[in-house]
């Protein structure tokens, strides 16, 4: 039985383990494709507005871009008209913040489920010690 109970506890962390790499590399990249836009925004004859401004199917029509804005959670880039309204650009696909968000989801899920179940069998061991 504590054989059993020690594999499951590896199996618990590891996969805790392997769902926090998952939402680190999910951000990152999200990341890498922010700064992609704003390096691209940021040169060039045809850089402003920012391509992902101009090319996004959110975008209302007839209408200018003049600033944009990073957010870090979630993942994305604002971009802003002069009257204000403001639209999401291209430069993030749509699953990535979803996956970010069920990824970080599960990752407190598993850790919290490894530290009761650590804590469960330090307590068993507690009373067999006693006995």
């Amino acid at each position: 039985m504590a054989g059993q109970s020690s594999a499951e506890s590896t199996l618990l962390r590891g996969t805790a383990v392997f769902a926090a790499g998952v939402t680190v590399v999910l951000y990152l990249f999200g990341l890498v494709l922010v700064g992609v836009a704003l390096s691209e925004a940021g040169s060039g004859a045809d850089s402003t507005p920012p391509h992902q401004c101009r090319d996004t199917g959110d975008r209302p029509q007839n209408v200018q871009v003049d600033a944009r804005q990073v957010q870090f959670l979630p993942l994305r880039v604002l971009c802003r008209t002069p009257d204000g309204r403001e639209f999401t650009s291209g430069a993030v696909p749509s699953w990535l913040n979803p996956a970010f968000a069920v990824s970080f989801a599960a990752t407190v899920a598993l850790a919290a489920a490894a530290f009761v179940q650590a804590d469960r069998r330090a307590a068993a061991r507690q009373a067999s010690a006693r006995s």
